[in-house]
């Protein structure tokens, strides 16, 4: 009886959640406007609508079920246009879209049409829609795609499949264990669609397909299944960067062990941790020193130039592109949190964002300082995309000291977000930014916190180590001590409200990420055996100990934050003299 209560009640919830985002759907009025139309094969547009979005993706009211799920589950279409971190969703059938942004895309395949809304909702002052188009008929609706647009939905199929073989299985294991009960919760299972779409502009010309025989159907096809545009263009790009890893990979990119610490020059040191390339998987081992004296903990011995290099490439930009738009996309809370920090201090005409990769920052700090004007500087491509998309108003790439003549004086305040820690030197960067300050000006720099009691607990596995990339760590009074030594004077602090409640989740991601076999990549050519079986395995049995991470991250960690008044992260507010 309790197992069959349980269906009925996540069914129930997850009614309740889809139900809700499928009646917020807008439905076009019909009309004609200044708008092209783009449609995949075999979608039958009858009529013409109007909207004053740039571009609206077009939802056909008899979208097949599992596709209208899909999409439901990954937008909620009351925020979605005027939300900008909501990424671009697509239900993969036709967009009116206006001549400004048209593309022309594989109307085949069902991820472009997902690709392509992204790219055009991604630019800062395009208006994206998502409706229901009366008279739009659906086309035929290939499962061989569907693994493919749940990866191009930041979902792993794998994740899908187990997640619905378990729920499958608990509604079976309730009609065997107590069959009356059981038929209840086998009633809920096949009712689910149909209570979903029940009252709201979507009619599924499928809902009467039965639930319980459709989805052990959908598991096969889920499984295996096409490769999008995107995915073969990817692979193309990993056989043309293969030869260059094989020249590289089991290069020796260390430089010699150092014996004293580069910020105090104490030689009392001790090994702090030990750790591979969890993220990437590219080969590896790396340490890190902790020296007694200071705290500072960096990576010893470092990674060369050509070995940051080796590491760096196709993690930001490349292969490694949309994995890192996604993360970075993610979590908007600290770029409204560091720009408050500056709020009472000054409101700045201009402001220098270094180290600033896709401008995530500057995009959700315009939203506090609507005045501000925001440039940024990268050595990576995604900056160059950031000023093209209008997140920044100006896009320097290349190093720090390169522009350092060009920007001085320019700037009332100059941020440095996570960055600090992946430079070879971050004095000399230090230096650099006391120098191109004005009288007055700010600097303002958020880090991961060495002295967090967690990052020694969780060992590699504490995500802000993040070997080999990160070279430096360094405890916030350190930091207040060089930047005084520069003539920088500290105005603010925070520790606990830079935290972020993630510290858990993050260690058994990279934990499960570490033992389950990986796709193949230029750095690991090799096909692990029946990788896909152990993928399924391994994050099937993930999946409750992630509930268990989360709940952990919101007691536990939140409270051990609160109390101590730290955190997995500091900023610190600091005024030229």
């Amino acid at each position: 009886m309790i197992l069959s209560v349980l269906v009925v009640l996540v069914v129930l919830l997850d009614v309740l959640r889809l139900r809700s985002r499928a009646s917020k759907l807008r439905v076009l009025a019909k009309g004609a406007g200044g708008h092209s139309l783009l449609t995949a094969t075999g979608v039958r547009p009858e009529g013409s609508w109007e909207t004053d979005a740039d571009l609206v993706d077009l939802v056909p009211p008899d979208l097949p079920t599992v596709a209208a799920i899909d999409l439901l589950g990954s937008v909620d279409p009351a925020e979605y246009r005027t939300d900008q971190w909501a990424r671009g969703i697509s239900a993969s059938q036709a967009v009116l879209v206006r001549e400004p942004y048209v593309e022309k895309i594989n109307t085949d395949d069902p991820t472009e049409f997902v690709a392509y809304v992204r790219r055009v909702k991604d630019h800062v002052r395009a208006q994206v829609d998502i409706a229901v188009a009366p008279g739009l008929k659906a086309g035929p609706y290939d499962l061989g795609y569907r693994a493919a647009t749940l990866r191009q939905l930041g979902k792993r199929p794998s994740l899908w499949i187990a997640g619905s073989v378990i729920g499958y299985a608990a509604v079976v294991a309730a009609l065997v264990t107590a069959w009356p009960w059981g038929l209840v919760a086998v009633a809920a299972y096949w009712a689910h669609p149909i209570l979903v779409f029940a009252g709201t502009p979507l009619r599924p010309r499928d809902l009467w397909v039965p639930r319980v025989l459709r989805t052990p159907y959908l598991w096969v096809k889920t499984a295996g299944g096409k490769k999008s545009t995107a995915e073969k263009r990817q692979a193309e790009h990993l056989r043309q960067a293969t030869p260059w890893y094989e020249q590289n990979r089991d290069k020796n990119f260390h430089e010699a062990r150092r014996d004293n610490c580069p910020s105090c020059g104490s030689t009392d040191l001790r090994r702090w941790v030990t750790a591979t390339d969890l993220v990437q998987r590219k080969p590896g081992r790396f340490t890190m020193d902790r020296c007694v004296r200071c705290g500072h903990v960096w990576q010893n011995p470092r990674l060369s130039e050509e070995g940051l290099g080796f590491y760096y490439r196709d993690f930001y930009d490349g292969l490694g592109e949309t994995s890192a738009e996604a993360v970075f996309s993610g979590k908007t809370d600290p770029y409204y949190g560091r720009a408050r920090m500056v709020e009472p201090f000054t409101k700045p005409e201009r402001w220098l964002d270094v180290g600033s990769g896709h401008a995530h920052f500057c995009l959700g700090a315009k939203e506090v300082l609507p005045q501000t004007v925001f440039d940024g500087l990268d050595q990576g491509a995604a900056i160059e995309d950031a000023a093209r998309l209008g997140r920044i108003e100006h896009a320097y790439r290349g190093s720090f000291k390169e522009f350092a003549g060009e920007l001085k004086g320019r700037y009332d305040v100059i941020s440095m977000h996570h960055y600090l820690e992946h430079v070879r030197d971050p004095w000399e960067e230090l230096d650099i930014a006391a120098d191109v300050l004005p009288e007055g000006g700010y600097l303002l720099i958020e880090l991961p916190d060495p002295e967090w009691r967690l990052g020694r607990l969780f060992g590699q596995y504490w995500m802000p180590w993040f070997q080999p990339q990160h070279q430096h760590m360094m405890p916030i009074d350190n930091l207040e001590h060089a930047l005084a030594d520069r003539g920088l004077t500290t105005v603010a602090k925070e520790r606990s409200k830079a935290h972020l409640c993630n510290d858990f989740t993050l260690a058994l991601l990279l934990f499960l990420g570490n033992i389950a076999p990986r796709t193949p990549a230029p750095w690991r050519p090799e096909r692990v055996r029946l990788r896909r079986t152990r993928s399924f395995l391994v994050w099937s049995l993930g999946i409750p100990a992630f509930f268990v991470a989360m709940a952990l991250d919101q007691t536990v960690n939140r409270f051990l934050a609160h109390r101590s008044d730290r955190g997995n992260a500091y900023r610190l507010l600091a005024r030229k003299s």
